[in-house]
C-alpha cells in the first residue's frame, strides 16, 4: 500500500507525515541561512563561485485597462522563478536515500532565500491573499526550487501618440534584481514558453498582436544589475474611433456646406448653421483632447480635427464674403442706376435744345425759300412741321406721313434734313446719344420713311434716317483688318450665367470645398494607413 507526501510517492514502511517534517527540519535546520544566496557555477572555472542563475517565466492572466492619459496599464500575472540551491537537496541524504520522495511543498516562504526581483516600471501592485496567499514554493530532491506567485500590477507604459488613433504601442514588463549585482545574481528566460498568455485575452480598445522577450541590464550609480523585459505589442482598435470621431466630423463638415445652397439673403439661417457646426466641432475636439494627455507634438487625430474645423470655419467665412459681395453689388447697382438717371436727364435737356435750334434754323430757311419762290402754302406747311418736330407731307391719296425726331436706346441716330430748291440746299445733321426719350414723349410718330414729297409748288424735302450701332463704326473702319477670334473660356462662360458675385462665390464653393476635402482625405489616409510600423523601444 502506497501513500503521498506533498505529491510524492513513498515506499510503505509505516512512515507518516513525520517523515516530511524530518526532511524539512533537516534541510532548513541550523546549517541553512536564508540570508546567504545559493552558489552558482562559474563558467570559466567550473567551480561554485559564480552568480546564482534564476530562470524566469510568466503567465499573463489578464490585462484590464490601458490608460492613454496616465500612460499606464493594469495586468494580472503569475510570476514563476526557478533556481537551484544545493543546500536544499535531500535525495542524496543517507537517511532518505532509499525513499522515493520527488518534492516537498512549503507553506512558510519566509524561511527560504528568494531572489530580490522587482518590477522597474511598476506604479502599484499587490499580492492576492484570498482565501489564502496565492504563493507556491516547491523544493525538489536535487535542490531545485520553484517559486510562483500571483500578483496584480499597474505598470507604466510610455506611449508615442503621434499616429493616434492609428497607432501601435509597446508596453513592457521589466524585471530586475534590486540588490544583487550581475556578479551575484543573474536572471535568464526559461527555454520553453517564457511568456504564456491566457486565452482568450480581451481588451476594450486594443488587440494584443504579439509578445517578445529580451534581456536588459539595469545600470545605476551602484552598479549593473541583471534585467529581463517582456514587450507587449498592442494595436489600437480603429473601429471605435471611426464611429465616434471620424464619421461625426465628416458629417459636421458636410452639413456646413448646406449653407452654399441657401439664398445669400437668408442671413439668419446661414449664420445659425455656420455657428452651430463650428461650436459642435469645437465641442468634439474638446472631448477628444480630454481623453488624451497634453503632448508637445501633433497627433494624427489633431490633424484630422484641425482640418475639419478649418473647413467648417471656412464655410462661415465664405458666407461673410458672400454677404459682403452681395451688399457691394447692391451698392454698385444703385450707383449705376443713379448715374443712368442723371445721364438720361442730361440727354433729354440736350435733345430739347437741339430740337428747338433745328426748328428755328429750318423755319428761317423755309421762310427764305417761300419768299424766293412765293410759295405761301409751302412755307406755312413747312413751318407747322418744324414746330411739331415732324415733317408732314400729303401723299397722292390724301393721307399724311409723319416723321418724328426719334431716339432708340444703344443706337446712334443721324438725321439729315435737306431742302431742295432751284439754287439752294439746306441740311442739318443731328447726332443723339443712347437712352434718349422716345417719340411718344414729345409728339406723334408716324410711319418712318426716308423720302417725303411736299405738295406745295412742286418743292421737295427729304429726310435720310440711318441707325448705326457704335460697333458699326468700328466694324466699318476696321473692315480691312480682321482680328482672330479668342478661344472660348468655358469656365468663365459658365460663371457668367450667374449675374451677381455672391452667387458666383456660392457656386465656386460648392465645387471647391468638397474637392479639397476629398483631396485631404486621400492624402491623410494614404499617409497614416500605409506607413511603416514605428514601435517605440523603451
Amino acid at each position: 500500500m502506497n501513500f503521498h507526501i506533498s505529491g510524492a510517492i513513498v515506499k510503505p514502511q509505516g512512515l507518516n507525515r513525520e517523515l516530511e517534517k524530518q526532511i524539512v527540519d533537516k534541510i532548513l535546520g541550523e546549517g541553512y541561512d536564508k540570508r546567504i544566496r545559493p552558489s552558482g557555477i562559474n563558467n570559466k572555472t567550473g567551480q561554485n563561485d559564480g552568480p546564482a542563475v534564476v530562470r524566469v517565466n510568466t503567465l499573463i492572466r489578464s490585462i484590464s485597462k490601458i490608460d492613454d492619459v496616465t500612460m499606464e496599464y493594469s495586468v494580472q500575472l503569475s510570476l514563476r522563478q526557478e533556481w537551484t540551491d544545493e543546500r536544499l537537496a535531500f535525495n542524496k541524504m543517507a537517511l532518505y536515500k532509499n525513499y522515493n520522495i520527488n518534492s516537498i511543498t512549503l507553506t512558510e516562504q519566509e524561511r527560504l532565500w528568494k531572489p530580490d526581483l522587482f518590477f522597474r516600471n511598476e506604479k502599484e501592485g499587490h499580492f492576492h491573499k484570498i482565501i489564502m496567499p496565492n504563493v507556491l514554493l516547491r523544493i525538489n530532491g536535487d535542490g531545485a526550487v520553484l517559486y510562483s506567485i500571483r500578483i496584480s500590477l499597474v505598470l507604466a507604459c510610455p506611449m508615442d501618440l503621434k499616429y493616434y488613433p492609428l497607432d501601435k504601442q509597446n508596453c513592457t514588463i521589466e524585471m530586475a534584481s534590486y540588490g544583487y549585482l550581475e556578479d551575484d545574481l543573474k536572471f535568464i528566460w526559461k527555454e520553453k514558453n517564457p511568456v504564456q498568455i491566457n486565452q482568450p485575452l480581451t481588451l476594450p480598445r486594443f488587440t494584443l498582436e504579439t509578445s517578445r522577450t529580451d534581456f536588459c541590464t539595469s545600470r545605476t550609480a551602484t552598479g549593473a544589475y541583471s534585467c529581463l523585459r517582456v514587450d507587449l505589442i498592442f494595436k489600437r482598435e480603429f473601429s471605435y474611433y471611426l464611429i465616434q470621431i471620424y464619421i461625426p466630423c465628416c458629417m459636421l463638415v458636410i452639413v456646413s456646406w448646406v449653407s452654399f445652397w441657401l439664398d445669400p439673403n437668408a442671413i439668419p439661417a446661414r449664420v445659425s448653421l455656420g455657428v452651430t457646426t463650428l461650436l459642435t466641432m469645437a465641442t468634439q475636439i474638446s472631448g477628444i483632447n480630454a481623453s488624451l494627455p497634453p503632448v508637445s507634438y501633433t497627433k494624427a487625430i489633431d490633424v484630422w480635427t484641425g482640418v475639419c474645423l478649418t473647413f467648417v470655419f471656412g464655410a462661415l467665412l465664405e458666407f461673410a464674403l458672400v454677404n459682403y459681395a452681395s451688399r457691394s453689388d447692391a451698392h454698385a447697382r444703385m450707383q449705376q442706376l443713379r448715374q443712368e438717371e442723371e445721364l438720361r436727364l442730361k440727354e433729354l435737356q440736350e435733345f430739347q435744345q437741339r430740337r428747338q435750334m433745328a426748328a428755328q434754323i429750318a423755319s428761317q430757311q423755309q421762310n427764305r425759300s417761300a419768299a424766293h419762290y412765293g410759295g405761301q402754302n409751302y412755307a406755312q406747311k413747312s413751318k407747322s412741321a418744324q414746330l411739331n418736330g415732324t415733317i408732314n407731307s400729303q401723299s397722292p391719296n390724301g393721307t399724311g406721313n409723319n416723321m418724328a425726331l426719334n431716339s432708340t436706346n444703344s443706337n446712334l441716330q443721324q438725321y439729315t434734313i435737306i431742302g431742295v430748291g432751284e439754287h439752294q440746299v439746306v441740311s442739318e445733321t443731328k447726332q443723339l446719344l443712347p437712352s434718349l426719350p422716345s417719340a411718344n414723349d414729345f409728339g406723334a410718330m408716324g410711319p418712318a420713311s426716308g423720302n417725303f414729297q411736299f405738295n406745295g409748288n412742286g418743292k421737295q424735302c427729304e429726310i435720310h434716317h440711318s441707325l448705326l450701332h457704335p460697333s458699326s463704326h468700328r466694324a466699318a473702319s476696321s473692315s480691312t483688318t480682321a482680328t482672330p477670334k479668342k478661344r472660348v473660356n468655358f469656365c468663365r462662360a459658365w460663371l457668367n450665367k450667374f449675374p451677381s458675385r455672391s452667387k458666383r462665390i456660392d457656386v465656386i464653393s460648392r465645387i471647391f470645398f468638397p474637392k479639397m476635402f476629398a483631396l485631404f482625405n486621400l492624402v491623410y489616409w494614404t499617409t497614416y494607413l500605409f506607413r511603416e510600423d514605428d514601435i517605440v523601444q523603451v
